[in-house]
């Protein structure tokens, strides 16, 4: 198999299992959404004047009075937070499970797959990527 073969099953592999983590954090994003926004009272406007232009006033107007960035967690969810999130999803996560789940959703029997492509999914690939970048 190819260097650039395998980084591509990595890259692929990665991608699935960012997307099937982010999903399970926006559903419960949009829940505490949803239940905030029966809970809350109604917020006063305040409508300034920031320009003549009529559209651009109520554009700005309407973005001075939206509620607070969302947050994930202990604070504002930013991309420097993005690395600490997934290390405590894959630490609590059971890893039979969500190889079977992902074998099994890609239409194929987990018990049908052979040794070597099973092993080739859940193996890590930490020690083989930071060789790689040695190399260079």
């Amino acid at each position: 198999m190819k260097k650039s073969d395998l980084r591509l099953i990595i890259r692929e592999v990665v991608r699935e299992e960012v997307k099937m983590e982010l999903r399970k954090y926006l559903k419960e994003i949009k829940m505490k959404k949803i239940n905030e926004v029966k809970k809350s009272k109604p917020i006063k406007k305040i409508i300034k004047n920031y320009t003549k232009n009529k559209k651009l006033n109520d554009l700005l107007n309407e973005t001075a009075n939206a509620p607070d960035t969302e947050t994930l967690g202990d604070g504002i969810f930013t991309t420097d937070r993005m690395s600490d999130i997934l290390a405590k999803t894959y630490n609590t996560r059971d890893e039979t499970s969500n190889d079977s789940q992902m074998i099994s959703s890609m239409g194929v029997n987990p018990e049908n797959v052979p040794e070597h492509i099973s092993s080739a999914l859940t193996r890590d690939y930490g020690d083989l990527m930071k060789a790689m970048d040695n190399k260079k």
